[in-house]
């Protein structure tokens, strides 16, 4: 009962009754056990010279049974502080470790203090006041030494503020009490300090933790990364060998269809017998030459996406390239009964940028306009330059538009809008806008859409100024409309 009692007591006095972890409790008996590695023989040394300056005061044998009692303490202390930095420390036996170091240091202390009994003249005042000094002076460092830990403050602290209040009661007088009063009112401002301390030095643990497991998370987060990289590169290698076999495995025997079913439809070798077998060609050679753009279309998203479309800088009249393309889409807008327009501003400069590539955007802006455009609706075709000297070119139509929720979606690759997917027999591959989109990166431009539900679709690609060779002025850019066809 007496034994839990004084636990009682203990466990009563600030900072005691920590909330910390186990492994900040760890760090701060470390923080204690580091400085005693570095006095492994100047502490005795102090203490024996100490003691040789109260030789011929006091006597020898008490000096010597002092001395090797503090030093025994001393090196106890060093080895349970060396076993506890040298050893890995299992979070469940940190109260063992704390009990092992409360208790050395409490000898210790106790046999230092113990100078106050061993050496105390009643008549010779110098001795006295020396001692006293001596007390108070080690104090100091034993505060400062032992904040991290608040029980091995305690215990630092603690024996030598009962060995000299105790001295100064035996005298039983109005100054000596007034001095007991005075050193009470020492221990609450130390044990103040060193509760301010220990909170400060338990933070910087906590935050030492979070910052190190960041550091690890981080860590396992970059290998998991680079894991995923080097799987994702191995994946588009592969994904780059199978294209490049399924490029050569699939267009040669589609060429030899469409050229077979080109000659076939064209009824090269004689006339069929059955006239049924003349339109079956012509099926076969629309399938091909549908099922060739589509792979070619594939083919070219993939080597957007791995980065390794290449740019043919040569100079390009864009005029004569968006009429070459017009010229060539006028078939397909005739049989649609759409009307092709084109508005081109005056003076257009050339570029510099890959005139297969943009002959493909035109191509492809083209193709959708045409395909989603209702008869006897409009396409225009328009190029101008914008106030900030960038090349604006595209493609205007009076179709069923895009909705402002859909209008990143449609650039992805395999993405259409509901509008166009609700029109029979118009369903594409959602490949054109992800390509033109991809080109235009690539010459360092920009794709944009504006569009509305029932009312069009504005679909321009932007190449930035510094494509333009000699660049005109932009004021009074107006151009006229033309009519083709």
């Amino acid at each position: 009962m007496e034994g839990r009692g004084l636990r009682n007591i203990l466990s009563s006095l600030p900072g005691m009754s920590s909330s910390a972890s186990p492994e900040v409790k760890i760090a701060q008996i470390r923080m204690f056990a580091a400085p005693q590695m570095a006095l492994p023989l100047a502490f005795p040394c102090l203490i024996f010279a100490y003691a040789w300056t109260l030789y011929g005061r006091v006597p020898l044998w008490a000096l010597l049974l002092w001395a090797i009692l503090v030093c025994s303490f001393h090196f106890l202390n060093y080895l349970i502080s060396r076993s506890f930095l040298r050893t890995h420390i299992h979070p469940d036996a940190v109260v063992s470790w704390m009990r092992k170091f409360v208790i050395t240091n409490i000898c210790f202390t106790t046999s230092f203090g113990s100078m106050l009994w061993l050496f105390w003249d009643p008549v010779d005042t110098m001795l006295q006041t020396y001692l006293m000094l001596t007390m108070a002076i080690v104090l100091a460092p034993a505060t400062l030494v032992s904040t991290p830990s608040m029980p091995i403050f305690y215990a630092n602290t603690l024996p030598l503020f009962i060995a000299i209040g105790a001295r100064l009661v035996l005298y039983v007088d109005l100054f000596h009490l007034i001095g007991v009063l005075m050193m009470i009112a020492l221990m609450g401002l130390l044990t103040h300090l060193a509760l301010y301390m220990n909170k400060a030095i338990e933070k910087s643990i906590r935050l030492r933790e979070e910052k190190s497991a960041l550091v690890d998370e981080l860590f396992r987060a970059k290998r998991d990364s680079d894991f995923a990289r080097a799987r994702a590169e191995e994946t588009s290698r592969a994904k780059s060998r199978f294209l490049a076999n399924m490029s050569h495995e699939l267009r040669t025997p589609l060429n030899a269809i469409i050229g077979f079913s080109e000659l076939m439809e064209g009824e090269l070798l004689g006339p069929h017998k059955i006239p049924a077998y003349k339109d079956y060609a012509t099926d076969i050679k629309r399938s091909g030459q549908h099922l060739l753009g589509l792979i070619n279309d594939i083919l070219d998203l993939s080597r957007i996406e791995a980065g390794q479309i290449q740019i043919m800088e040569e100079e390009i009249d864009l005029l004569q390239l968006a009429e070459d393309c017009r010229h060539l889409m006028q078939i397909r807008a005739d049989a649609q009964d759409v009307t092709m327009m084109t508005d081109y501003a005056p003076d257009l400069p050339m570029l510099r940028g890959d005139s297969r590539a943009l002959r493909q955007i035109w191509i492809n802006l083209l193709t959708n306009a045409i395909k989603f455009s209702s008869p006897h609706s409009e396409v225009r075709m328009i190029i101008k330059l914008d106030p900030n000297g960038d090349l604006r070119f595209g493609v205007h139509d009076q179709g069923a538009g895009i909705s402002e929720e859909e209008i990143d979606k449609v650039v992805e690759a395999f993405q259409q809008g509901a509008a166009g997917l609700a029109q029979s027999g118009k369903k594409g591959t959602g490949l054109g806008l992800s390509i033109v989109k991809g080109l235009m990166e690539a010459h360092g431009g920009r794709f944009e859409i504006k569009s509305k539900l029932g009312k069009g679709t504005q679909a321009e690609a932007v190449l930035p100024a510094s494509r333009l060779l000699d660049i005109p002025s932009v004021s009074g850019q107006a151009g006229e409309t033309r009519i083709a066809g």
